[in-house]
């Protein structure tokens, strides 16, 4: 499975995961026995079929993004199979068919179509869900809000990369004057490439002696810089104050990180340069860290800024 990190959220890097996600756990979302996936109809392919306890035939549409003639879609297949009856054995044609539409959101001109059409469709909106370095896929009826959660594993070192340009001279010119392994390395320039791939308006900005990351040189939601005395890079963040107890507030401070480049986890606000930080500080946060993965908390962070810039 492949994922994708938008300013939003995330989301499936193409149809095919989320078909195949739902597939394979049928039964566990919904209760209904598979059948059939990619099933051709009439010239036409149907992402899903199953059938329910009573016999019922189900028809599954799945949209990776919003889509105005799902509805559309859905009557053509129901038509189609109507016409064939296939899977006598497993169908009972005398009884309504259930028709439905998977999708993040729905157009409005889809409420419009099931508004004045005969049949009846269920509306289900589905989002990616990570918290805590698990993901679940979390599904919505519209209509009665009933809902679905699934959790599901998945590693964001799979998630698809953007074309970014190659790393700033400077930051290569501050990791030369740090005292990092090989491994840390490595892990630095991961943390930077999570942080352009996260979104188009994402820039690196090379200035006052730091490698900034944001929405243009006065927008930072990410900064790098050399502490001399230790030879090391200082990560901050600017967050919503009460970030990682999960209460999102206005106003947007800037923190300072400690991360080992494997885990992260915040240390306390400081208004600018490295600020006055003692070891009781740093092995407080250590000890509270909660082995949080630096990827996950950069991912999250990154989408707490999104909301507030």
């Amino acid at each position: 499975m492949k994922l994708r990190q938008v300013a939003s959220g995330w989301e499936f890097e193409s149809e095919k995961y989320l078909e195949d996600l739902v597939w394979n756990n049928l039964e566990k979302l919904f209760g209904y026995k598979p059948l059939k996936r990619q099933y051709q109809v009439s010239g036409q392919y149907c992402d899903i079929l199953a059938f329910s306890k009573n016999k019922e035939l189900v028809i599954i549409e799945l949209k990776n993004s919003e889509d105005r003639y799902i509805v559309q879609q859905l009557t053509r297949y129901y038509d189609a199979l109507l016409d064939e009856k296939p899977f006598a054995q497993h169908i009972n044609f005398q009884v309504p068919v259930v028709l439905i539409a998977v999708t993040p959101n729905f157009h409005r001109d889809n409420y419009t179509d099931r508004k004045y059409h005969q049949l009846k469709f269920h509306f289900l909106q589905f989002k990616i869900i990570c918290q805590e370095q698990k993901f679940s896929l979390n599904i919505i009826n519209v209509d009665t809000t009933l809902n679905w959660k699934l959790d599901f594993d998945y590693s964001p070192e799979n998630h698809v990369n953007r074309n970014i340009p190659s790393p700033h001279k400077r930051l290569y010119q501050l990791i030369e004057r740090c005292n990092l392994q090989q491994k840390q390395k490595s892990s630095l320039l991961k943390f930077r490439e999570t942080i352009l791939q996260f979104d188009d308006r994402m820039q690196e900005i090379a200035e006052d002696g730091g490698i900034y990351y944001g929405n243009g040189k006065t927008k930072h939601c990410a900064e790098l810089r050399l502490n001399s005395s230790k030879k090391e890079l200082v990560l901050f963040l600017w967050l919503p104050r009460n970030f990682l107890w999960g209460d999102i507030q206005e106003n947007i401070d800037r923190f300072r990180i400690w991360t080992d480049w494997n885990k992260a986890t915040i240390v306390k606000a400081v208004d600018k340069g490295l600020g006055e930080i003692t070891a009781t500080d740093i092995e407080f946060a250590k000890q509270n860290s909660k082995n949080r993965s630096l990827n996950i908390f950069i991912y999250e962070a990154l989408r707490r800024w999104f909301e507030r810039i």
